[in-house]
């Protein structure tokens, strides 16, 4: 029996489709890491625009707001490294993002890795305002707070 409720339910899913979505979080995780440890963005806008730029941000980079990703690089290095608390100072709520995004994407990796899938059902689009309410106030947060020299 599979699980269910107004906002989901978790579905069979074909080997062809299986494949597709654990290429698909494998390509993920591939451009996530490429971008924390080489930085292409910034070598980028250095070495081929000519602009001068400090983590690589577009939005940093031409305008000095910071966007509610910046410093997470520098977060998920400090994770991996267990310097917890510095994770704080370049981005407050980069540690938070972190685990609720990976805690998403190892439930969709498993379900996958055992042929299975889950499927949002119209209930789940008009939560939209949770996910928006978090990124608002990890930007807001990161404005105030974040440190991204």
């Amino acid at each position: 029996m599979f699980r269910s409720n107004k906002f989901y339910s978790i579905e069979p899913v074909l080997p062809a489709e299986r494949r597709r979505i654990i290429w698909i979080l494998l390509l993920i995780a591939g451009v996530g890491l490429l971008n924390v440890y080489l930085n292409p963005l910034e070598h980028f806008f250095t070495d081929v625009l000519g602009v001068p730029s400090i983590n690589g941000c577009p939005l940093y980079t031409f305008t000095d707001i910071p966007c509610p990703m910046c410093g997470m690089g520098r977060v998920f290095s400090c994770i991996t490294d267990f310097y917890i608390a510095q994770s704080f100072y370049y981005n407050p709520l980069g540690l938070a993002f972190y685990i609720i995004f990976g805690a998403i994407y190892l439930v969709i990796f498993l379900l996958a890795l055992f042929k299975m899938k889950v499927v949002l059902r119209k209930p789940a689009y008009r939560l939209w305002y949770i996910p928006t309410t978090f990124i608002l106030i990890m930007w807001v947060l990161n404005i105030i707070f974040g440190h991204h020299n």
